[in-house]
């Protein structure tokens, strides 16, 4: 009788131990989902609105004099906290050096009169044979590609979805 007793409080010890961990398990499974969630929905966002005048809160070099605007003031604090909360070190980075090469091409354009139209950017024809303006351009693809590899290497996007560059 007692060895089945000391059966019995062996079994039910192991069973609450089980369910103890499980539960463990599914609130710290739970937990990182709920984060990769937060740094998928802010890496989408980064590369939607994060360049040019949305830029990093600490980035000296936001203009306020082209674009400013109340909204995208707020978005810009937004994007910042979100990344600084969610967002790796070297995304942040990423994103402030591709923010100010947006920044530095959108200058250019302005003080140089390649462009046309106020609500609706059209570059002039003379744009795409200016030195200034290709050497820009292309610093801008540079550093959004450099963005974009490392959001996807923060996400493990290509391991997760079996594809490779």
């Amino acid at each position: 009788m007692g060895s089945v007793l000391l059966g019995a409080v062996i079994a039910l010890i192991a069973s609450v131990g089980t369910a103890a961990l499980q539960a463990r398990l599914q609130r710290r499974a739970a937990r990182e989902q709920y984060l990769w969630s937060k740094r998928t929905d802010l890496y989408q966002d980064i590369l939607r609105l994060g360049s040019g005048q949305i830029a990093h809160m600490d980035d000296d070099e936001v203009d306020d004099q082209y674009g400013w605007t109340p909204d995208a003031e707020e978005l810009r604090r937004d994007l910042t906290a979100r990344v600084q909360l969610f967002g790796s070190p070297a995304a942040e980075e990423c994103w402030r050096v591709a923010s100010q090469a947006s920044q530095r091409l959108d200058f250019y354009v302005r003080e140089n009169w390649l462009q046309m139209g106020s609500e609706y950017v059209v570059l002039r024809p003379e744009a795409r044979s200016d030195a200034g303006y290709l050497n820009r351009r292309g610093e801008v693809e540079r550093t959004r590609s450099l963005l974009v590899e490392q959001l996807r290497a923060d996400l493990a996007t290509d391991k997760h979805l079996k594809r490779s560059n």
